[in-house]
């Protein structure tokens, strides 16, 4: 009965429900003191879970007493309640002898003292505190009531990690099966709390006890004093370890640390990711365990010198190891996995020039591997012929520096399922590139630069889906066309996703624009895609549109097929009578024209030498933009010339701006709000105008970015005719349509 808008409950309202056994009635209006009569329980004899939670809606000081007859629920084992600002619980919930598991999911509490939980039974199992967004503060043994706690959840709760800490002190030497502390740190400034740096007195209490899982995600952890993180003293019992999002580096205890690891030798599950940096939208993982079952689920939350490790060896249980998004890790020249269940591995965007060599003693197990955001050429050859393997991600891996090659890289994983590719570059796929994966279901290229589709998909029989988004395709190919309506017939299904390309709606594409409309296979966008239409003066159209008047656009292009060849013919015939006499009357202007042409271009050959593909010019804020613009056009074989970095130390700024600019092909201008205050901007785009005049700079390209087209210099207008303007958007689709531009600009 969820969000009811209930504020009173009647003493007979669950008369007849003694079979009842869940009954939830969060976010209502029942208040703790005045909504729940005596009696209102009693007919729920055989009630195990109950919900009422998110009720209490204002943060009161006042002290508050429980006055729910709960003692009436005689066999409730689960209950979900809000915790007040000053509670006081009363001795009948003493009488719950059955309680295990309570959460308090809406909580307004500031204090709790040491006797804040004393009417709390002893039965009580699991204890979920997640959502106190005010500062909590927690005297040292407000956990007393509960030492036969398995399970400790106060994640999201604004308590500080030296303070979760420190309220273990009752549970030293136990057994638990969960101590989940995700981001319980959060920024204090009245109390002087911010980051954490561990020392051996946070962790005093929490080494003692024997832990399965431990959470201490997103806690601003900034530093571990003493190797205090790796004092456990009871590493055997641990089975899923999560140290995410923190800020910490293993540099100065990474060998003892992996020493430990190899300790649990029950551990399952590893994950040090999103480290040091704080990182836009990191995805960590949530490990609950209910019913002993554990279930592994995704939560996701709005190069340096490298130290160098020869060798490290997993622990043999362990299932799940995910390390990704790390900058300065510790270098590892090998992971060696000894009769491993190792099923999932994830060693992704890390920046490092070395990746391990992946040995095999024994088991083999490996079904998902993601070794996205790392060069594929430092990744060929570290791994061994993986059977077994399902799921491989390669995303943002350059792959097609060894696509140039021809070099298959999945020898090593024949069997693989799901293959993911995207974010690579990719202009084609050479016949043998991606080797005979006979058991592929769902291949990802997406966000690539396919012109067309590789025909090398034809012999990929198993194939049901392909996402094909984001490329420069103009059309499909026949071939791969009947492939596609093959495979449907074969399987029963065929997913396709074809959205945000460059498709052309015209005479030559007709035959593609009806198997649009006449598809079985499942289509993204519903087969509804945008495309150029020359036909109607070049403006753009949706695929839908131009299938519902399918005859107006395409009537006349099988009609006049014969027309066109006569008038080509004639008009050939004309043009080359036209050609001749014209090349006859000026017959020695035209000599002359071609003596004078070709002694330029035999002066230019000697004289000019283009050493960069792209000269940048920009501003103090438009670094970082510049930074990742460097970055992604010379991921692309393009040389560029940036201040910053390419200018001679020593020599004139002047001088050294105008050799760049004549050195340089193109010219690419960051047009950004702080321009105006660039004295330098303005000789660059004198000298552009000077290079462009004398016809040795090929491109003036201007991109406008946070700064309205009115606000641009006026020197550029002496140029404006010339430039080729991208007015940089916000919106990720947007942006990735900006950036193929630029590059088919550039090459």
């Amino acid at each position: 009965m969820n969000r009811n808008v209930l504020e009173y409950l009647e003493p007979s309202s669950f008369n007849g429900l003694y079979l009842l056994r869940r009954l939830s009635m969060s976010r209502n209006n029942l208040h703790l003191v005045t909504s729940y009569p005596s009696e209102v329980f009693k007919p729920l004899s055989n009630l195990s879970e109950l919900d009422i939670s998110r009720n209490m809606k204002d943060d009161s000081k006042s002290n508050i007493s429980y006055k729910l007859p709960v003692n009436e629920l005689v066999h409730i084992q689960e209950l979900s309640i809000d915790l007040v600002a000053q509670p006081h619980f009363g001795k009948h919930f003493r009488e719950l002898k059955y309680l295990q598991k309570i959460r308090f999911e809406f909580c307004h509490v500031r204090y709790l003292h040491n006797n804040s939980f004393i009417d709390m039974p002893d039965t009580i199992t699991e204890l979920h505190m997640s959502t106190c967004n005010s500062f909590l503060v927690m005297e040292t043994d407000v956990l007393r009531p509960f030492l036969n706690i398995k399970t400790l959840n106060l994640t999201n709760s604004n308590i500080h990690l030296t303070q979760g800490l420190r309220i273990l002190y009752p549970l030293e030497h136990k057994s638990m099966d969960n101590i989940l502390f995700r981001k319980i740190t959060h920024f204090v400034a009245a109390r002087d709390l911010g980051s954490v740096t561990l020392t051996s007195n946070d962790m005093k209490y929490i080494s003692t006890i024997c832990i399965k899982t431990l959470d201490l995600s997103n806690n601003e952890i900034v530093s571990i004093e003493n190797q205090s993180l790796i004092t456990f003293k009871y590493p055997e019992c641990f089975e899923n370890l999560l140290m995410s999002g923190n800020r910490f580096a293993m540099n100065n205890f990474a060998s003892n640390f992996f020493i430990l690891l190899l300790k649990m030798k029950n551990v399952k599950l590893f994950d040090y990711s999103y480290i040091p940096l704080r990182f836009s939208d990191p995805v960590y993982l949530n490990v609950y365990t209910k019913d002993n079952n554990q279930s592994l689920v995704e939560e996701r939350e709005e190069g340096g010198v490298v130290d160098v490790i020869d060798v490290i060896m997993l622990p043999s249980q362990i299932e799940y190891f995910r390390t990704t998004h790390i900058m300065g890790i510790n270098g590892i020249k090998k992971i060696v996995l000894f009769m491993s269940r190792l099923r999932h591995l994830e060693i992704s965007y890390i920046d490092t020039f070395i990746f391990p060599e992946i040995s095999l003693v024994g088991n083999n197990n490996i079904q998902y591997l993601d070794i996205s955001g790392i060069s594929s050429v430092i990744t060929v050859g570290k791994f061994p012929v993986l059977i077994h393997l399902k799921t491989l991600i390669m995303k943002e891996s350059k792959l097609y520096e060894v696509l140039r090659t021809t070099k298959t890289i999945f020898k090593w994983f024949p069997n693989i399922r799901t293959l993911d590719i995207s974010y690579n570059f990719i202009l084609n796929i050479p016949n043998d590139g991606l080797g005979e994966l006979r058991l592929l279901k769902h291949l990802n290229l997406s966000h690539n630069m396919l012109k067309s589709v590789p025909e090398v998909l034809i012999s990929f029989e198993s194939l049901i889906e392909l996402d094909l988004s984001y490329n420069l395709l103009t059309t499909l190919q026949k071939s791969i066309r009947d492939w596609i309506d093959k495979q449907y017939k074969k399987h029963g299904t065929f997913q396709v996703y074809l959205d945000k390309n460059s498709f052309i709606c015209s005479c030559d594409t007709k035959d593609f624009i009806l198997w649009l409309s006449e598809y079985e296979v499942i289509l993204d966008q519903k087969g509804n895609y945008t495309c150029w239409t020359p036909i109607s003066n070049g403006r753009t159209n949706y695929t839908g549109n131009i299938i519902d008047e399918f005859q107006d656009y395409f009537v006349k292009c099988g009609d006049t097929l014969w027309l066109k060849i006569g008038s080509s013919l004639l008009g050939s015939l004309i043009f080359i009578i036209i050609c001749v006499t014209f090349v006859y009357n000026l017959r020695r202007r035209i000599i002359f024209w071609f003596y004078r042409t070709l002694r330029r271009m035999q002066e230019k050959a000697i004289n000019v030498n283009f050493e960069y593909d792209v000269y940048v010019s920009y501003s103090d804020d438009g670094t970082q933009f510049v930074k990742k613009l460097t970055d992604t056009m010379e991921n692309c074989g393009l040389k560029i010339c940036c201040e910053d970095r390419d200018f001679l130390a020593g020599e004139s700024i002047a001088d050294e701006r105008a050799r760049s600019i004549h050195l340089s092909r193109n010219i690419i201008f960051l047009v950004t709000p702080s321009i105006v205050l660039n004295e330098w901007s303005r000789f660059e785009i004198e000298r552009a105008k000077f290079e462009k005049l004398s016809k040795e700079l090929q491109k003036i390209i201007v991109i406008t970015k946070d700064i309205s087209l009115d606000e641009i210099p006026v020197e550029f207008a002496t140029i404006w005719n010339q430039v080729n303007l991208i007015v940089w958007p916000n919106e990720e689709e947007e942006i990735a349509i900006s950036w193929k531009k630029l590059l088919i600009w550039l090459f």
